[in-house]
């Protein structure tokens, strides 16, 4: 038994279909059950219950004892002299305000159906991928979008933290820090270290002298990076070391070593010398991105900004001497997309709060609806659950399903799970 299942039962109102009665067997009305407190205090407050002929209002506090109350130490609290019900699962014990009176109390435990206790363990002590897949049942798409809507936000506003975070780390330098979250994301999951290692190694102050010229930009990502280090028999890849060498000496700058960068288990497509030559050529193409994101009022206009094509002087494979039929000169737009989806729109949304401009959030929203879902095994697992998701909006939700209440156990909050619950308690 945990107080979360009391919380739910509360909540969910199931309790107002039975005639209900104080333990001094005084008649019980709920009348509001009141909003749940997340922060220290009563767990539920602006609560209205009439016992006998009196109407309360106040706070609730529940607990699974009653003699709870003084583990907790609330019988010294007067924080806790303003609760007008104590709501119980089993009760042990007389409890009382601080001035001596006896609070009102309600037991629970001949009041909740066994069936719903039943599959509330079953749900606890599941091991399947999600703890409800063998009873899953879809809700209805109304119910399911108001959730997904939910859950959306919820995945937005942690990422915003993370944002925060790295905003700060910058010296709360918008472009700045821009630059060092673009270029993390070019390295994917394999090569997102070494991407941020490589931003962090070239400010963007260095970056922006040289915007003008494609081949210092790529000498200067390149060379950083550490493929500069020695001579090569390719032509261009030489002339950029050349250029990277009077670079490193004006700037001081440091590069990485080249064992850093990670191509075992890549695809050539996503080999990080093709990522840094597509990185470079954005920086190149891409004079005041972060303002022209700002500025975009469609997903078509946000996508065309990363359309660009490494240089075609440039062979990203020469550098570790790969041989390919195909070179890789594009973004494709699945790369755009879950660009802009995991960093470009939430940088957008975090912005727009910061700086009281409602329109981006909404906009945020809105682009997100606009966008194909991503293609992983969390999206795949529940399509075959039945919820296919049909756009980022929905995929980003499920994944925040997934992540944030399946694995774990937060089933009372889950609109899945609360109907798994309450439908046994019919």
């Amino acid at each position: 038994m945990k107080e979360e299942l009391l919380h739910f039962i509360w909540q969910s109102k199931t309790l107002l279909k039975q005639p209900l009665k104080t333990i001094s067997g005084e008649p019980l009305q709920i009348i509001q059950t009141g909003i749940l407190n997340s922060d220290a205090g009563p767990d539920f407050f602006n609560a209205k219950v009439k016992i006998g002929n009196t109407l309360w209002a106040g706070n609730i506090e529940i607990h699974i004892k009653s003699s709870d109350w003084k583990n907790h130490n609330h019988q010294i609290d007067k924080n806790y002299d303003n609760v007008i019900l104590h709501v119980v699962y089993f009760h042990d014990t007389e409890i009382f305000y601080t001035n001596g009176k006896p609070i009102p109390c309600i037991e629970l435990r001949n009041l909740i159906s066994p069936l719903t206790l039943r599959k509330h363990h079953q749900l606890q002590l599941n091991q399947n991928t999600i703890a409800c897949e063998k009873i899953f049942t879809v809700p209805s798409s109304t119910e399911l979008l108001n959730f997904m809507a939910r859950l959306l936000v919820e995945r937005l506003e942690e990422k915003c933290a993370r944002i925060e975070s790295s905003l700060v780390q910058n010296n709360n330098h918008w472009e700045t820090m821009f630059y060092v979250l673009t270029a993390k994301y070019f390295g994917m999951k394999t090569n997102a270290q070494p991407f941020e290692w490589l931003a962090q190694n070239l400010p963007l102050s260095v970056i922006s002298k040289h915007k003008n010229s494609l081949i210092q930009i790529e000498a200067l990502v390149f060379g950083v990076a550490g493929f500069l280090e020695t001579a090569h028999s390719d032509d261009y890849i030489n002339l950029m070391k050349r250029e990277f060498d009077f670079l490193k000496k004006k700037y001081q700058l440091l590069s990485l070593d080249k064992k850093v960068w990670k191509f075992a288990r890549t695809r050539p497509a996503n080999f990080p010398t093709v990522r840094l030559a597509q990185f470079a050529s954005l920086i190149y193409q891409s004079n005041h991105l972060f303002s022209k994101i700002l500025a975009t009022e469609s997903v078509s206009e946000l996508i065309n900004l990363y359309k660009i094509k490494i240089n075609n002087k440039l062979n990203p494979f020469e550098f570790i001497g790969h041989e390919t039929k195909s070179k890789q000169t594009e973004i494709g737009n699945a790369a755009i997309e879950t660009l802009l989806v995991n960093t470009v729109l939430p940088v957008m949304f975090l912005y727009g709060k910061q700086h009281e401009k409602d329109e981006l959030p909404e906009r945020t929203l809105n682009f997100y609806e606009l966008l194909m879902p991503e293609n992983n095994s969390i999206i795949l697992f529940w399509k075959s659950m039945g919820v296919d998701a049909k756009n980022a909006f929905e995929s980003q939700a499920l994944i925040q399903l997934k992540n944030n209440y399946c694995a774990n156990l937060k089933c009372l909050s889950c609109i899945i799970g609360k109907q798994i619950l309450l439908n046994s308690d019919e």
